[in-house]
């Protein structure tokens, strides 16, 4: 099975962007998408509105997959790698990667190269401020920039940092057997993202690219991608899905 290649360029990264619909009709097309294991996935969950919100997710990634392989989305067919990343085959050619959060599901889609994506919806400091919580997990040098904004700044700040960081882990599959702190990011969110060190892979600051991504009001979100080529980055809005044939 091959990538519909006039769909997806070779050199081309779709990210689709979703908000996840209120009307009972459309979730249930969502859900009706969905394989077994992802029905019982999704009623797991207590609030109804993480059952949606997961159900929209997984049904919006099949009909994308489904889509660019040239398949219905029911007979797409998704393996998990050790720490839980969703992949297909890898004859077919594809990769791709999806996060929600709040009402927003961004998937990143190409054949390019793997991929890595985080959408987060910025939330103000509870208990902890965020600049506690960047000390238990960020990099010595990703607090100390934090530390140096302004307070007013450093929400944002830290969710650029955070996005940036989850996009990375995702892009290897690691989960959080990554720890945090064994890698570092830009952490300014009005410069451009961009992979600072990473000592546990050293070779990965040549091949892997960070971008931010055009994001809702109160939300934040990045790609990261894992390829020494120049490639064109797509981002689209779920109204125009599907796109017209090339």
């Amino acid at each position: 099975m091959t990538a519909t290649t006039n769909h997806l360029p070779q050199d081309e990264v779709h990210v689709w962007t979703l908000a996840v619909p209120g009307d009972p009709d459309t979730l249930a097309t969502f859900r009706a998408l969905l394989a077994g294991d992802e029905l019982a996935r999704a009623d797991r969950f207590v609030f109804a509105r993480d059952r949606h919100n997961f159900s929209a997710a997984r049904g919006a990634l099949r009909m994308v997959l489904g889509f660019y392989l040239g398949i219905t989305p029911q007979a797409v067919v998704l393996h998990y790698g050790r720490h839980g990343k969703p992949n297909l085959a890898k004859e077919c050619g594809l990769r791709f990667n999806l996060s929600h959060a709040g009402s927003w599901v961004y998937l990143a889609v190409t054949s390019a190269c793997e991929v890595g994506i985080d959408v987060e919806r910025l939330r103000a400091p509870g208990r902890h401020s965020r600049l506690d919580l960047a000390r238990r997990f960020f990099s010595v040098d990703e607090v100390a920039h934090l530390a140096a904004l302004d307070e007013a700044r450093q929400v944002e700040a830290f969710f650029a940092c955070w996005t940036r960081k989850e996009a990375y882990i995702k892009l290897h599959g690691r989960g959080l057997t990554l720890p945090l702190a064994q890698f570092a990011v830009s952490v300014d969110p009005d410069q451009p993202a961009r992979l600072e060190a990473t000592p546990w892979l050293p070779s990965d600051l040549q091949r892997t690219r960070l971008y931010d991504l055009t994001a809702a009001p109160g939300y934040r979100a990045c790609l990261a991608t894992g390829s020494t080529r120049a490639l064109t980055l797509q981002q689209r809005p779920w109204s125009a899905f599907p796109p017209p044939a090339n």
